[in-house]
């Protein structure tokens, strides 16, 4: 899954992911464009671990990006959160 939205909050979720050991699935944050940032986890296998883990998730890369029916726009994630989905 990739969240988009705002500039700011995408940013502000991919701080917390990079700096925060408890964020939950942190894999799954990455760039809108289904693209894994430079730099993912590279204390933790890099970008080959967050491609396998999100592929153990069935998510599925078509040329080098997550498919984009896999993205939730932020609009969706507040859906969910207030629903309790």
């Amino acid at each position: 899954m990739a969240a988009t939205g705002t500039r700011r909050a995408a940013r502000a979720v991919a701080r917390s992911a990079a700096r925060n050991p408890a964020f939950p699935a942190a894999w799954r944050v990455i760039y809108a464009d289904g693209s894994i940032p430079d730099g993912w986890g590279t204390d933790d296998g890099g970008a080959e671990r967050c491609r396998r883990l999100l592929e153990a998730e069935n998510v599925q890369f078509i040329n080098g990006r997550a498919d984009p029916a896999k993205k939730l726009l932020w609009e969706e994630i507040e859906l969910l959160l207030a629903t309790g989905a």
